[in-house]
């Protein structure tokens, strides 16, 4: 008996380490060592940095409807992806990827935030008939690995001939990795 209750008190903490979160549809892993702030809105998941370093994820209520298109996904980003923002405008800058029931948009942007630049990963994530978002805010790629296993983990609520409870991985790859550096 007391060997099962130090095994128990010994796993405890590895099982909440890798414990799955939900929020609305979606459901994904909170990256060891970030801590979660929930709202109604939103949920923000938030890795301590160094001073003036941000490290942000923002996961998004599920609305109704679906995102389907690129103008679509445009009208979605210019509501939701973050007040003074700037996004690449140029062809080729919005990327689609549709896998396992699920459509999911991806661009790129920048703003500046106490004199930093904060690069802005702004992702649509939809099911054919509820889109949520989800981005990363950094000033830095410290913490882009975090990011990409954490989308690893990311899946979302597929809606099949009245069912609810089907899920799929989201069908963004990665983050675009760190550049190499500059010797």
């Amino acid at each position: 008996m007391k060997k099962l209750l130090v095994l128990s008190l010994f796993l405890s903490p590895l099982l909440q380490l890798q414990a799955q979160e939900t929020f609305g549809m979606a459901s994904f892993t909170v990256p060891a060592g970030w801590q979660m702030t929930r709202t109604s809105e939103t949920v923000t998941l938030e890795k301590d940095s160094k001073k003036g370093m941000t490290c942000k994820i923002i996961i998004s209520a599920t609305e109704k409807g679906a995102v389907t298109t690129n103008a679509e996904y445009l009208q979605y980003r210019a509501k939701n992806g973050g007040a003074g923002v700037s996004y690449q405008n140029q062809r080729g800058a919005v990327t689609k990827y549709e896998a396992n029931g699920l459509t999911s948009f991806f661009s790129k942007g920048t703003m500046t935030q106490n004199r930093k630049t904060v690069t802005s990963y702004f992702y649509s994530l939809s099911n054919g008939s509820q889109t949520l978002y989800y981005q990363l805010l950094t000033t830095n790629n410290e913490c882009i690995t975090e990011f990409n296993e954490f989308m690893t983990t990311l899946t979302m609520e597929l809606e099949q001939a009245g069912q609810t409870n089907a899920r799929a991985r989201k069908a963004a790859p990665a983050a675009p990795a760190a550049p190499a550096p500059v010797m």
